[in-house]
């Protein structure tokens, strides 16, 4: 096996390269009980009100309580505090305009 000195540089300038785009593409991932999530599609809270003009962080609570955004759009992360996760999709006007 060679060594990175007896490596040229153009090698070594590859195998970074490699791990660069493997370290980017593992920050966009957080992995919970064996389950891998792609963080764009997850948002806490807070930031599903921003991205869907919800006027409270209070309606979203209240739509996870009444089932209207289903268990398995959601993941709580114990080790952050127990934050809650949505996954960042809109949910039907009919279900959302009964819950207000």
């Amino acid at each position: 096996m060679k060594t990175f000195t007896e490596s040229g540089p153009d090698e070594l300038e590859v195998l970074l390269q490699a791990a660069r785009e493997t370290l980017e593409k593992a920050q966009n991932y957080l992995s919970k009980d064996g389950k891998i999530y792609e963080l764009h599609d997850w948002v806490t809270v807070a930031e599903y009100c921003r991205r869907f003009n919800i006027p409270n962080t209070q309606t979203v609570s209240n739509w996870i309580k009444r089932g209207i955004i289903p268990a398995e759009d959601m993941v709580i992360i114990e080790e952050l505090n127990n934050t809650r996760l949505i996954k960042a999709i809109p949910y039907q006007e009919e279900k959302v305009a009964h819950s207000n």
